[in-house]
């Protein structure tokens, strides 16, 4: 049965952790990713962290039985700008430092684009900024290594120095070590015009034997790097055929309960953090997940 959780800021702002875990604990208390600024605005800034205060956001969500499965610290470790690429790996080490306060030992980020703001960047595949990254990378994984945490890499497609499960090849075969984990999205890794047919063909719904092998392929390569599951859903647009990949699990085409199947086939076990969720149907949703 999956297990099933959430990433805190779809829930909206909150004053307090407290505030934040009364909030879940009301729908269906259960686990989190914690971007902690993101959903607590009033949060101390990333530089004043320490492990009383840290600690103490983790006590109070606790008290209304809410953990964090991820540490939520999204950079972009290949910043155009060297100096903000540096603080960028700056923040990323805070997180590192304090995983043992947040009671997780992995803290999530996506790759990076070349775009200043974030956004898509037809530069971002260069090879030059695939060697950023990976200095990057290589900075994250001695800072995981000098906290006893873990980095955990999210592939991307088309926008992020990550956007192929062959770069993602090249990335774990290059980093061999225990501190570098993976989150797999699914709908963030298919391919932007979809998943392709046997004759290279994406279809508007791509059949079973196309989605299935998509998955097999991912969950081959990820293994037991692998430590959470980001859930939500997608279409391709009438027009452009292009993915529309921000709707909530179980309104798009993703077939989630194949899905669950195959995880249990290879003895999965990892947390699914529900994504782009409605929060009147959260409960819901949840709950329909955890019967497949």
């Amino acid at each position: 049965m999956p297990r099933i959780g959430y990433r805190a800021h779809d829930f909206g702002s909150f004053d307090s952790a407290s505030a934040l875990g009364e909030r879940i604990e009301s729908i269906r208390a259960s686990f989190i990713q914690l971007a902690l600024n993101k959903v607590i605005p009033s949060a101390k800034p990333w530089q004043e962290w320490d492990e009383e205060y840290i600690s103490q956001i983790a006590k109070d969500l606790n008290n209304h039985g809410v953990g964090v499965a991820i540490i939520g610290c999204y950079i972009n470790p290949i910043h155009p700008d060297k100096e903000a690429r540096k603080k960028e790996i700056e923040r990323f080490g805070k997180s590192l430092s304090l995983a043992s306060a947040f009671g997780c030992p992995y803290v999530g980020t996506e790759t990076g684009t070349a775009s200043p703001t974030g956004g898509y960047s037809i530069d971002t595949s260069s090879r030059e900024n695939l060697d950023i990254f990976y200095a990057s990378l290589s900075e994250m994984l001695e800072l995981a290594e000098k906290y006893d945490a873990y980095v955990a890499i999210e592939a991307v497609s088309r926008n992020h120095s990550i956007s192929s499960l062959e770069r993602m090849t090249g990335v774990l075969s290059s980093f061999r070590t225990k501190r570098l984990k993976t989150i797999f999205d699914p709908v963030n890794l298919i391919p932007y015009t979809g998943i392709p047919e046997k004759d290279g063909v994406p279809l508007k719904v791509p059949s079973e034997e196309a989605e299935h092998k998509f998955i097999s392929d991912v969950l081959d390569l990820y293994g037991d790097t692998l430590v959470a599951i980001h859930c939500k859903d997608y279409v391709l647009d009438e027009e452009t055929g292009t993915k529309i990949g921000d709707l909530p699990a179980l309104t798009g085409i993703f077939r989630w309960k194949e899905f669950a199947e195959e995880l249990r086939r290879r003895e999965i076990d990892v947390p699914w953090l529900l994504e782009n969720h409605n929060p009147a149907t959260v409960k819901e949703t949840a709950e329909t997940l955890e019967k497949f």
